[in-house]
């Protein structure tokens, strides 16, 4: 649902391109290497990247006379991510797949969020793992994205959090209202 969103407001060579930058941000990439992965013409990555760079969204790398192009870290690109990343994409269809299960109160991804892995704490009680296996099975199926999902109650987690148990940031991507 959000990537028909996404492909709504941005067309579909805009789109490939930020994607591309969003998932290797440390890369640089030359214009052609740029249109081969993107699988958008030379010309239109062009006009894509100027545009991208009078944003600051992508920072350009002049080496001689080459031109070298590599997302940049600011604030507008962070925002951006959010929406434009692939992997963030896949843990709110994940999301959206568990959010009924009876007894489910939160969803945290914990550590770092890799390109197609994620390890995430699934709290509340009594909750069905066999269907957290099922969802995570699908998501590898549809996405060849990895969940490793932790199953805990509400008392276990905060005492993991208070014996410092988590290595890495943790940050929630659902809570029961």
């Amino acid at each position: 649902m959000e990537d028909d969103l996404l492909k709504e407001l941005f067309d579909n060579k805009k789109l490939s391109i930020l994607r591309l930058f969003y998932d290797e941000p440390d890369k640089n990439f030359y214009l052609r290497e740029i249109s081969k992965v993107s699988g958008v013409p030379v010309a239109t990555v062009f006009r894509i990247i100027d545009k991208l760079v009078k944003l600051e969204l992508i920072e350009q790398i002049k080496i001689s006379k080459f031109k070298l192009y590599k997302l940049n870290d600011n604030e507008k690109t962070r925002f951006l991510g959010q929406f434009v990343k692939k992997q963030k994409q896949v843990l709110q269809v994940f999301v959206s797949k568990i959010k009924y299960l009876e007894g489910l109160e939160n969803v945290y991804v914990h550590g770092k969020e890799e390109k197609n892995r994620a390890n995430v704490f699934i709290v509340g009680q009594k909750i069905d793992a066999n269907e957290v296996k099922r969802v995570c099975s699908e998501i590898q199926d549809q996405f060849k994205y990895r969940i490793t999902p932790l199953i805990l109650t509400k008392e276990q987690f905060d005492q993991m959090g208070s014996m410092h148990l988590y290595s890495g940031v943790k940050r929630i991507i659902f809570q029961r209202e």
